[in-house]
């Protein structure tokens, strides 16, 4: 699985890159006014960068997790969990606020 190998290589550099304090504060921001979580269905990305400035990771994108793991936005049908897909991969980073958490992801 060298392209496995690949992106787990490009997504851990990427998150090196995440400001993590600016990820925490968005999940509290979340927490506190759930209304916020309209605004991350439309556009996460623009989203958090109108809480704090926060600038998604280059190759990454965001959701917000609830403590079900529900997201926000859900994601893309086929993502991860495809029957028909033999191997898949994914590489995620969370910083959370109690039962809330900004999730980047490639």
């Amino acid at each position: 699985m060298a392209h496995a190998h690949e992106t787990v290589k490009e997504a851990a550099l990427a998150a090196i890159r995440a400001d993590y304090g600016k990820m925490t504060e968005i999940a509290k921001a979340v927490y506190e006014n759930p209304a916020l979580l309209a605004s991350f269905e439309r556009d996460p990305a623009a989203a958090a960068f109108a809480i704090n400035g926060f600038v998604v990771p280059e190759g990454m994108h965001l959701h917000i997790a609830d403590a079900q793991n529900n997201f926000t936005p859900a994601e893309d049908e086929g993502k991860f969990g495809d029957e028909s897909a033999a191997a898949w991969n994914r590489v995620e980073v969370r910083a959370g606020y109690k039962t809330f958490s900004l999730v980047a992801c490639q």
